[in-house]
């Protein structure tokens, strides 16, 4: 699959940045600020002193004014770490169009976004054992060249999804905590609830990409049909008739639901894409009124 993004698809990215809603420490110097205490570039609050504190940093006027101690609050230039977390698995290359494709442009482009914002992207593809291909901490522009490659070199996937065993391998590698986007159709026999739960409150600013394809959205009334499987193998032979198309739509759209109220829940944000949506206007429409990107 082509994976190319078009130069001025690449320039309207350059515009937009990666949105950390909490204060999240960097591992290094980047062109993003972050209330700290310290000497650094721009002067931003006042709190109180606590033992341990920098004495020179103390504002000695406040405290003439005030007869409290008080230290001053810096904006520090910082980098953010954004971690891509893709499903690789066989369900994402079924659909019409598939949905991997799409996923992968996404991907792409959230990537391009940090590296040009002097983030640091790392990314984390999975199935059902763990995230099972990794890539980074990539920094810089060059860094799309490098993740091109790396995506074109992976295999096709055929594997089941365990989104439960990819988050705690993820975890277990106890990466630096940041923005973590999380690009999946979310069909996993085990389930979301648990894994997204233990990502969010593991320290990270979690999103969810919910990518479904036109025919899973709006399949078509037909005779029996033999379906299979691809991550099991199993077969099922349905009869698409109206009562039964209508179960279905009614249990995916509940599907749907479940995943974007789970989010709402525990604050992590949610956009669904469909397969046949052009990435451009999903990263730079849906995703920045979704607060992905801003």
């Amino acid at each position: 699959m082509s994976l190319d993004l078009e130069p001025g698809f690449l320039n309207r990215l350059e515009r937009v940045a990666i949105v950390a809603r909490k204060t999240l420490k960097g591992l290094g110097h980047g062109a993003r600020r972050s209330k700290r205490s310290g000497g650094a570039v721009e002067f931003a609050d006042y709190r109180r002193y606590t033992p341990g504190d920098d004495p020179r940093q103390i504002d000695w006027y406040a405290y003439a004014r005030f007869e409290a101690l008080f230290v001053k609050l810096f904006m520090a230039e910082q980098d953010l770490q954004v971690h891509l977390i893709c499903d690789h698995s066989a369900s994402m290359r079924t659909g019409s169009p598939p949905k991997l494709p799409f996923a992968w442009h996404v991907l792409l482009a959230l990537a391009y976004v940090g590296l040009a914002a002097g983030d640091r992207v790392q990314l984390n593809l999975f199935a059902d054992a763990g995230p099972h291909a990794k890539l980074g901490p990539l920094q810089g522009r060059r860094g799309l060249a490098r993740l091109i490659g790396f995506l074109k070199a992976q295999p096709e996937p055929s594997a089941a999804t365990d989104l439960g065993r990819a988050i705690r391998g993820f975890l277990a590698r106890r990466p630096a905590p940041g923005v973590a986007l999380v690009i999946s159709d979310f069909l996993d026999p085990q389930g979301f609830r648990e894994p997204l739960e233990r990502l969010r409150y593991s320290g990270f600013e979690p999103h969810v990409i919910h990518v479904v394809s036109p025919d899973e959205v709006d399949p078509r009334l037909g005779p029996d049909v033999e379906l299979v499987d691809v991550e099991t193998g199993e077969t099922h032979v349905l009869a698409l008739d109206r009562v039964s198309l209508a179960a279905y739509k009614a249990r995916f759209q509940g599907f749907c639901a479940e995943l974007q109220a789970l989010c709402a829940k525990h604050e992590i944000g949610y956009a669904r894409a469909r397969s046949d949506t052009a990435p451009e206007a999903f990263v730079l429409e849906t995703l920045r009124r979704s607060s992905v990107v801003g």
